[in-house]
């Protein structure tokens, strides 16, 4: 068939993605009409006729928004934080013998 005009390209039967059996019952919603989006997973997070993997991927969803990381601070603030740390007591700067109360 090749070569011949019309007969390459088209749509092919059994072609193209597979649905995902994991994600039947997806389409299940119950009403969050006036809820926040966090508030509708925590519902569907916590709803017992909602499919497992569902589920999972509710609680996945509203996890970072819950529960902060423990290193939330980041790189810079944690080594300002130890350099403060370091330049207080015995090494603190000093003032300068000029800048004392004059008389």
């Amino acid at each position: 068939m090749a070569g011949v005009k019309g007969r390459s390209g088209g749509a092919r039967a059994g072609a193209g993605r597979k649905k995902n059996p994991e994600n039947a019952g997806a389409e299940y919603s119950p009403t969050t009409a006036g809820l926040s989006p966090l508030e509708a997973l925590e519902i569907f997070m916590n709803d017992p006729e909602v499919p497992v993997a569902l589920r999972l991927k509710a609680a996945g969803l509203a996890a970072p928004f819950r529960h902060k990381k423990m290193g939330e601070g980041g790189k810079a603030d944690a080594g300002k934080a130890a350099a403060d740390e370091a330049s207080a007591g015995k090494y603190a700067t000093r003032r300068a013998p000029g800048s004392a109360a004059k008389h």
